[in-house]
């Protein structure tokens, strides 16, 4: 077997021409070994590759598998497509390695019906019991939302190794159904970091931080090292819940590892200091990052501004333009909340109104709801009523409900009732609507009419679940209904 030598794209003619020479150019494995050399020698023109590939007499699965893969490694998953439908009309039959990689182009392409034909193809051609090949039947249905799919083809391969198990939770997770994901997860006969990684993304990001901790210090306590990607999910956690030392043991961890801290984990543990409220080791970590792209900027902002420093927010912007970083919009989401947090009504306006301006950036809704929320919450409603119908787009429930409750702080009474009616319209069966025009009723004096919403929520079967409160206890996390 040739060992792969890498070459660079200049000496291509020449390596070219000597194999067509020797005659090494009709070994399809030697020619195969040849272009997987090339792909690696980066930076190499994939036309220069086509056009390599298409100069070989025969052609291999090897050698198309072999330009798939690397298609895939530059997000190009049309033109492994494209590659694939050349394969089948030169008559290269496929094997066990190029179904994988093609199931992956159709998934992030997002064709099902594609892959529902390419399934039947596995199984004509015998492919379908391939373990590599099952798991990744499952993980293209799952990745579209067909689980119950994922699920059936699961269940036809009764051996079904760890990375079929992997990629049927992950379809359950995706989907938002934890308690099936749960179910595989603790079925499984053996887990790998990658299973633990996504049943604890799951559970943070379907709003359930608490277990995630829980199965966290679980796979802690069978001696695994976490990856990245669950010590990102484990800070959004900490955040969450407000559990500060669970933020920072993962600091520690990072630290006692010598783990090179990616900008996602640096930008995490900015953000989950600044939600546990230690804004000074949110500074600390910010200030002692080199390498700050645009969210890290964007977290140390936003944490300014949850504790009302809009001023420092503002500097820090100014900054952050002054060193070279663009803005994006979650920049002006973060700065325009801080200056909600801190009464900055004049700079609030200066900022959303530069947006478009100067920086090219058209506000989106999140920016007219922050907006709206800062002029209602200093009592300029007109104003932010004005902000509402000039919106390019329909503004959404919780607009309207901000400036609600901004009515009743500063009893428009008036504007109140009818932006109140109009929620009920929109949401006749949220119990929050009610109970506000109640309030304001009330605060009025307007007792008959309070009674009434009430009356109005009660006949429509409308009921205020109870609030929850959160409280840590020696490092353990306990929720109370309220």
């Amino acid at each position: 077997m040739m060992k792969p030598i890498l070459f660079s794209k200049s000496h291509l003619p020449l390596v070219h021409a000597r194999f067509i020479i020797s005659g090494q150019i009709h070994d399809p494995f030697l020619a195969g070994n040849l272009l997987e050399s090339l792909l690696r020698s980066a930076p190499i023109a994939h036309s220069a590759a086509r056009a390599f590939v298409s100069s070989f007499p025969r052609r291999s699965a090897f050698i198309y598998n072999t330009l798939l893969h690397a298609y895939l490694i530059d997000n190009l998953p049309s033109r492994a497509l494209h590659l694939f439908d050349e394969m089948l009309h030169c008559n290269a039959v496929p094997n066990k390695h190029t179904f994988p990689l093609l199931l992956k182009a159709l998934a992030q392409t997002r064709q099902l019906h594609c892959g529902v034909s390419l399934h039947s193809m596995i199984i004509k051609l015998g492919f379908s019991s391939d373990q590599f090949v099952h798991a990744s039947l499952i993980h293209f249905y799952g990745s579209l939302g067909r689980v119950l799919d994922a699920r059936r083809v699961f269940n036809e391969n009764s051996g079904s190794g760890v990375s079929a198990f992997t990629a049927l939770l992950s379809g359950y997770v995706k989907s938002g159904n934890l308690s099936s994901a749960r179910e595989v997860f603790d079925g499984m006969p053996e887990r790998n970091l990658v299973s633990w990684s996504a049943m604890i993304s799951g559970y943070v990001q379907f709003g359930a931080p608490g277990e995630a901790l829980v199965l966290f210090w679980e796979m802690m306590g069978m001696n695994l090292r976490p990856t990245y990607s669950i010590l990102a999910s484990i800070l959004v956690a900490a955040a969450e819940l407000g559990a500060l030392p669970e933020g920072k043991w993962v600091h520690g961890f990072l630290e006692r590892s010598r783990m090179r801290l990616s900008s996602n984990l640096k930008t995490s543990l900015v953000h989950m200091y600044a939600k546990c409220g230690d804004l000074t080791s949110a500074k600390q970590t910010f200030e002692r990052s080199r390498d700050r792209n645009v969210d890290l900027w964007n977290a140390m902002i936003g944490g300014l501004g949850l504790h009302g420093r809009g001023r420092e927010a503002s500097v820090l912007f100014s900054d952050m333009v002054a060193d070279g970083i663009w803005p994006d919009d979650m920049t002006f989401v973060c700065l325009l909340s801080a200056y909600s947090h801190s009464g900055m009504v004049s700079d609030g306006r200066e900022c959303f109104e530069s947006m478009s301006r100067v920086y090219k950036i058209e506000p989106k809704e999140e920016h007219y709801s922050c907006m709206i929320d800062l002029l209602g919450r200093f009592g300029f409603l007109m104003e932010a009523i004005h902000l509402i119908e000039i919106m390019p787009m329909r503004p959404s429930d919780g607009i309207w409900g901000s400036l609600f409750t901004s009515c009743g702080t500063y009893g428009d009474i008036v504007l109140g009732e009818a932006l109140g009616k109009h929620l009920i319209e929109m949401e006749p069966y949220e119990p929050g609507c009610y109970v506000r025009l109640a309030n304001l009723y009330a605060s009025s004096g307007r007792w008959k009419d309070a009674l009434s919403v009430r009356a109005a929520m009660k006949s429509r079967g409308v009921e205020l679940e109870p609030g929850c409160s959160l409280i840590e206890v020696d490092g353990v996390v306990h929720d109370f209904l309220l």
